[in-house]
């Protein structure tokens, strides 16, 4: 090994030892340091696809799962417990710095469980998005509306057991609801013959129904993470030609599509009264890890374009790991676990960017 990768190794080592150390204490805000979008949260509301699905799709038929090794190697007690990466998810992370319990996956909860829980739940699913078919070619999935349906019947069938009326209406009013959603409708749908413009309205107008229905059952405060950059992940790259550089044109399809929502946000927060927005700019989070679109092999430090699961991978149509499947033996040497999905190391930088860096999340103005 010559020195300049021995320092390589070096650096990388001290970093993860750090990363061990303070992963918990790092992500919850420091005692001098304003909370980003107040705080005093009493429940988490999690909507979104695999980035934050927490262990739903383990009660649906399909072929979309993660609920056995080599996922969760890193979690709590190195269970996999449905989560689409070595360890934590952002929205764990995002529960972590305002003080709450991780969400449960609503699915796996017996009605007893749903009735003594005030705290959020989770009703994210991996594959499904904005639309209501997509993700259906691999099985069930929980599609955005489906999951405001299910919201909906938490309040009716659980909430209402454990608050009086006024007591309710403030409960939803002072939570935060978490979206993350949007890219496998791309994935599944979007094409280099469609028009962008046109997609990103449907998807925008669809997406923009589910956040009102929120509102008009009570939710006031979103914080809404916009779509990724599919173009640089494992599964694109592999295909793309030079192999390992980035689908440019597909990340400027989502980019318009994130133009458009930043934009209809801030109409909604001048005409909805008392609904406020935390905005998290993921796509350009995950484009920072990565670097340059024309990158082929990855920094110094991480693997930025291939993924830890399957350590060898051939770009084919499966974007997550199998039962059985080899993973490297250092995810956080890697942004992306499997094909499509972070790393915990990844989802914790996230954490680290948006609460303490404050480069990718803000508040939008009313």
């Amino acid at each position: 090994m010559d020195l300049h990768s021995f320092l390589n190794s070096y650096f990388l080592l001290v970093l993860l030892c750090l990363l061990n150390i303070f992963t918990i204490n790092l992500a919850k805000p420091s005692k001098q340091e304003t909370v980003l979008f107040g705080g005093e949260f009493p429940a988490l509301y999690v909507i979104g696809d695999s980035l934050v699905d927490s262990g739903n799709n383990n009660h649906l038929a399909t072929k979309v799962q993660s609920n056995f090794p080599p996922y969760g190697s890193d979690f709590e007690g190195g269970k996999a417990t449905g989560r689409f990466s070595n360890g934590k998810t952002i929205a764990d992370y995002i529960a972590i710095y305002y003080g709450l319990p991780l969400v449960p996956a609503y699915l796996g909860l017996s009605e007893e469980e749903k009735n003594n829980i005030s705290t959020g739940f989770n009703y994210a699913s991996a594959s499904c998005g904005i639309l209501p078919d997509t993700g259906k070619l691999m099985g069930k999935c929980l599609s955005l509306s489906v999951q405001v349906d299910m919201f909906k019947e938490t309040i009716a069938n659980n909430l209402k057991k454990n608050f009086k009326k006024s007591e309710l209406r403030k409960h939803l009013a002072e939570s935060l609801f978490m979206t993350a959603i949007g890219v496998n409708d791309y994935a599944f749908f979007f094409n280099m013959t469609t028009d962008a413009n046109e997609f990103a309205n449907k998807l925008l107008h669809d997406y923009l129904i589910q956040i009102e229905r929120l509102h008009k059952l009570g939710a006031r405060k979103f914080f809404i993470n916009n779509i990724k950059p599919l173009g640089c992940y494992p599964n694109m790259v592999a295909k793309t030609v030079p192999r390992g550089s980035c689908n440019d044109p597909l990340n400027l399809a989502i980019s318009i599509f994130n133009t458009k929502l930043i934009k209809s946000l801030s109409r909604m927060s001048q005409k909805f009264n008392k609904i406020s927005f935390l905005y998290s700019d993921y796509f350009n989070y995950m484009l920072g890890l990565r670097g340059p679109s024309s990158n082929q092999v990855g920094s110094s430090l991480l693997n930025v374009t291939s993924p830890c699961c399957p350590e060898v991978y051939d770009g084919g149509l499966i974007t997550s790991c199998s039962p059985g499947s080899i993973a490297c033996k250092a995810p956080d040497t890697h942004i992306f676990f499997d094909p499509f999905h972070p790393t915990q190391l990844a989802n914790y930088m996230y954490a680290i960017a948006c609460f303490h860096e404050r480069s990718i999340c803000h508040v939008l103005k009313n």
